[in-house]
């Protein structure tokens, strides 16, 4: 069953085309990559489907709900945007923590803020808040950076930062978690522990969709891989196919590109 269905997605930028009939599904429990060349429409797409920008065409559904359709102004009020993005949790290439906060508040603290609008929480506010600490204590504990918790992100390395940044993501409970080259702004020897912690969540069957250019990742860890160029999905499959045996020439170009440099 899909979890997530993306039908003949558009985005434009005034005259320019970013996007074109982007279509693709996502099983529940599935790591989807998305390689391609700088400039292909990756990251365009990964904010297209966390709202950050809104699509010129198209459709987004989760669980069979209609999050967007470009036919249907009702899908695109403002006022649901905020709702939208629960579905889908974002961790960026760079850490993007708030320094005066702990890990742990890195962690907690969007969840705390929405906890306010329960209809319980002034009368349950103590248990509310303790609920959300212990979670986030597991969270952490889950990505190794449980003896962390109290530092603050200038006392932790870029590859730990990255974990707490992985762990916010989680606290929220998206359906699908995304990541925009997670690993681009590490140095080599800390891009492994990131990695680690995604692989595990990927063996747990957490459905992700990760933008990267870790073809071995890529190739080893996700269940299918789309391949992109020009605003365009030029080939898609198991990375059976669209890396060890593309059938696309620009696919073949790409790889063999990739591999020389």
């Amino acid at each position: 069953m899909s979890i997530l269905s993306v039908n003949k997605l558009e985005k434009n930028f005034g005259r320019t085309v970013v996007l074109r009939d982007i279509t693709f599904s996502l099983e529940k429990g599935k790591c989807l990559a998305i390689i391609g060349s700088s400039g292909s429409g990756k990251t365009t797409l990964l904010r297209c489907l966390n709202f950050l920008e809104t699509p010129s065409g198209g459709t987004i559904s989760v669980n069979d709900q209609v999050l967007f359709d470009a036919a249907d102004p009702s899908t695109q009020l403002e006022s649901q945007v905020r709702m939208k993005r629960l579905h889908f949790g974002l961790v960026f290439q760079s850490f993007n923590l708030f320094p005066q906060y702990t890990a742990l508040k890195n962690v907690t603290l969007a969840k705390e803020l929405l906890s306010k609008e329960r209809p319980d929480y002034k009368a349950n506010k103590r248990h509310i808040l303790e609920e959300i600490h212990n979670e986030g204590k597991e969270l952490l504990k889950q990505v190794g950076l449980g003896d962390k918790m109290d530092n603050y992100p200038y006392q932790l390395s870029g590859g730990q930062q990255q974990r707490v940044a992985i762990a916010r993501a989680l606290a929220m409970g998206p359906d699908i978690l995304c990541f925009d080259e997670p690993t681009s702004a590490l140095d080599p020897e800390l891009t492994g522990e990131v990695l680690k912690v995604i692989k595990g969540l990927a063996d747990k069957e957490t459905t992700m969709v990760i933008v990267t250019h870790e073809m071995a990742f890529a190739r080893d860890v996700a269940d299918y891989v789309i391949f992109m160029d020009g605003g365009v999905i030029v080939e898609q499959g198991p990375p059976s196919q669209v890396i060890e045996s593309p059938q696309e020439e620009r696919t073949r170009h790409f790889l063999e590109r990739y591999s020389n440099g």
